[in-house]
């Protein structure tokens, strides 16, 4: 047997795929058991449920971190949203008080402002019922 390689007896080692590398880990004895346990109820080999454990992990870790980030611009939005709607119903608020101001004061340039060419039309109508038995407040 110079020169010859020996042979070893029984099964030829398994061939990885070239895109892979082995992990060893050390994990307390009564780890291992129930690991076992869960791998022969879903039966499957041990060192392929904490492989798919793993894989899943880091899967759900990923997709968590995007659903996470995705959460964080809804509610960003919606608190924009919220500043939005309190200024505009500020200035709504305002723009409201200043009308009610400007009209009790017989002030005609916020009228027609609020009501563009239509005030005339109004006040012409509204002429219509001076002879009502109405105070000039209650019209």
């Amino acid at each position: 047997m110079t020169g010859e390689t020996k042979k070893k007896a029984g099964r030829p080692p398994k061939a990885k795929p070239a895109d892979t590398s082995e992990l060893r880990i050390t994990i307390p004895t009564h780890e291992v058991e129930y690991i076992k346990q869960v791998a022969a109820v879903k039966g499957m080999e041990p060192g392929t449920l904490v492989r798919k454990a793993i894989e899943t992990h880091v899967s759900l870790g990923d997709r968590l971190e995007k659903i996470e980030a995705d959460m964080n611009e809804v509610r960003s939005l919606h608190s924009s949203i919220l500043t939005s709607l309190d200024r505009i119903g500020e200035f709504i608020a305002r723009r409201e008080r200043d009308y009610r101001i400007a009209l009790a004061g017989g002030d005609t340039n916020i009228a027609n402002e609020v009501f563009a060419d239509d005030v005339m039309d109004v006040r012409r109508d509204l002429s219509d019922f001076e002879d009502l038995p109405f105070e000039e407040g209650d019209r």
